[in-house]
């Protein structure tokens, strides 16, 4: 298709396309009739100069090709960025504290926690969730490996998301329960499966559709945690309709534009609770006649998310990015 610059002459021939995946300053791009490896123009570069990349899967671009379609081995050049409807960040792990992007143009985060093996980690979780409700992303929590916990334990674990309104499912990518409802979720969307390494993300993609090419790793008997099986974010068409990508596992969540007088309303069940402080600039923590505190202390809230909360608010305000 023809593409106009703004406010600009017609030019050539380009074609918008879908980034399937990111990798050392090479793309893949999904162009509709076919996936063609591209390299980024250097102005573009020197865009998102704050951020650990530029382009990362889910960006809308516009592609030069310097072949002609339907072609094996066609290549292009994304020679310009289109908008993005939203994104999903996180502070850099390590190093300059830079914005890391980490998909964009998203329906749908499914957060895939394992009720063992590894073992269930809620402050990561709520860490994840807490991104979510920031840059308002709709989040699915997707707790894995159920064969391996009984429904008393898996019931505790999930309780305080269930009651604070969060969607949950319950699955087992090695029976196959819960797969059904995974995939009904899934499509039609353009989704990201987020979640620690060894949480079962990638096999839960080849429930969903089998014959999915992604790599499966086995938990370290050593240590516990889970190894990484998948090293970038690759989106991949789902047969049903829609996208999904599988990311690398993560270990620790930065939180990206989080300020502490936002926190508190990034925890849904918390919403309720927050108008009647004595003090406008309430921090939740230890100032008297606080309504959240008292919420806590009746069982509105869950004790648990309001400690998970408490330890978010202090790494913030002391810089601290992870966990």
């Amino acid at each position: 298709m023809v593409k106009v610059d703004p406010g600009g002459p017609e030019t050539e021939e380009r074609l918008e396309g879908r980034v399937l995946r990111a990798e050392s300053g090479r793309f893949l791009v999904d162009l509709g009739e076919q996936r063609v490896p591209c390299s980024l123009r250097g102005r573009i570069r020197k865009q998102r100069l704050g951020q650990v990349r530029n382009v990362v899967a889910g960006d809308r671009v516009l592609v030069r090709l310097t072949g002609s379609l339907p072609h094996p081995e066609a290549e292009g050049v994304i020679e310009a960025l289109l908008p993005r409807l939203n994104q999903l960040s996180r502070a850099e792990a390590a190093g300059a504290r830079r914005e890391q992007v980490l998909m964009a143009n998203l329906d749908r985060v499914f957060l895939v926690m394992a009720a063992a093996q590894p073992e269930f980690n809620p402050r990561l979780l709520d860490r994840f969730l807490v991104a979510l409700a920031q840059q308002e992303l709709d989040g699915v929590l997707v707790l894995n490996k159920c064969d391996l916990a009984g429904l008393a334990e898996r019931l505790q674990m999930v309780l305080p998301y269930r009651t604070a309104g969060y969607r949950v499912l319950m699955t087992s990518a090695a029976t196959g329960e819960g797969c059904e409802r995974l995939a009904e979720a899934m499509r039609g969307r353009v989704s990201l499966v987020l979640g620690p390494s060894g949480a079962g993300k990638s096999s839960l993609l080849r429930q969903v559709q089998p014959g999915l090419e992604i790599c499966v790793q086995d938990v370290s008997a050593l240590t516990g945690k889970g190894r990484h099986a998948t090293s970038y974010t690759e989106l991949h068409p789902l047969a049903a309709g829609g996208w999904v990508a599988d990311s690398p596992g993560v270990r620790e969540f930065g939180l990206w534009g989080v300020s502490p007088v936002e926190l508190a309303a990034c925890f849904p069940e918390f919403r309720p609770h927050l108008g009647g402080c004595r003090y406008a600039d309430c921090s939740h923590s230890h100032e008297p006649d606080c309504s959240l505190r008292q919420a806590v202390e009746e069982r509105a809230v869950d004790s648990r998310r309001y400690e998970s909360y408490l330890r978010i608010l202090e790494s913030i305000k002391a810089g601290k990015l992870g966990l």
